[in-house]
């Protein structure tokens, strides 16, 4: 981290699979991994900007229209679904007491449902869009009625870049999401076998732990603040999504 100017601190233990596997692996390396990183950039003078990746799950199962300033949530002690919003929200907590503290150019993002070209691990999207394509069955897991917002990648990077450059951000926490394409996750199957032409049957399991019943984001801090909005719909999010990995993938 010498001589940098501008640090990107994304790396994570992620996904729900792995989380409900490995909640110390999660618990120590998200934690740790981000006092690090904090350590590192207060020792180097990073003064540009610091840019921690929390995340929208700190908000809890019942998140509607939730913005920055709404009461952030851990989860019941015991359930391993919640290791991962915890160790997050440590890691948020302790990057603006290093802004506090210590005046170092932290902003943090919360991203909402993030999906795209190159998406690796259990995204929802990039299940249904690889699984669509080939016309295999679908899972869903639980009854397909939890809500979600999804963000293409382009405005994900996007408001991730406002974050970077703009001086009002320091010190601030920001929700990067897209309100308006929002679904169940039936729905969202739905949509993806349509859009795709897909033959692909749905099919529904049983819920693998605690859930997200609704997560939707109010954004209005990002655009009055950093000019942010999210532009891309979920349908033509789909399509470019299909396209790559038609391309890169299949």
């Amino acid at each position: 981290m010498e001589g940098s100017d501008i640090v990107v601190h994304a790396a994570a233990i992620a996904g729900i699979d792995t989380v409900i596997k490995s909640p110390v692996k999660t618990m120590e390396v998200n934690m740790i991994g981000t006092a690090n990183v904090l350590r590192a950039a207060h020792l180097n003078n990073v003064r540009d900007r610091v840019l921690d990746f929390s995340t929208s799950e700190v908000f809890g199962s019942m998140a509607y229209r939730v913005s920055e300033e709404m009461r952030t949530i851990a989860g019941s002690a015991g359930e391993a679904r919640w290791v991962y919003a915890v160790s997050k929200l440590a890691g948020e907590h302790l990057a603006h007491a290093y802004f506090k503290e210590h005046g170092l150019p932290v902003v943090t993002i919360r991203p909402f449902n993030v999906y795209g070209p190159g998406q690796t691990g259990e995204g929802a999207i990039q299940i249904f869009v690889r699984k669509s394509l080939r016309n295999d069955p679908i899972s869903i897991y639980g009854d397909g009625t939890q809500i979600r917002a999804w963000c293409y990648v382009d405005d994900m990077v996007e408001g991730l870049m406002c974050a970077l450059e703009n001086p009002k951000a320091v010190g601030e926490s920001f929700n990067i999401g897209n309100a308006r394409a929002v679904t169940t996750i039936f729905g969202l199957a739905e949509t993806v076998c349509r859009v795709l032409e897909s033959k692909s049957e749905i099919q529904f399991k049983p819920a693998l732990s605690a859930d997200i019943e609704l997560r939707i984001p109010e954004t209005s801090k990002a655009t009055e603040l950093l000019g942010f909005k999210a532009k891309v719909d979920l349908e033509e999010g789909i399509r470019r999504t299909a396209s790559w990995y038609r391309e890169n993938v299949l």
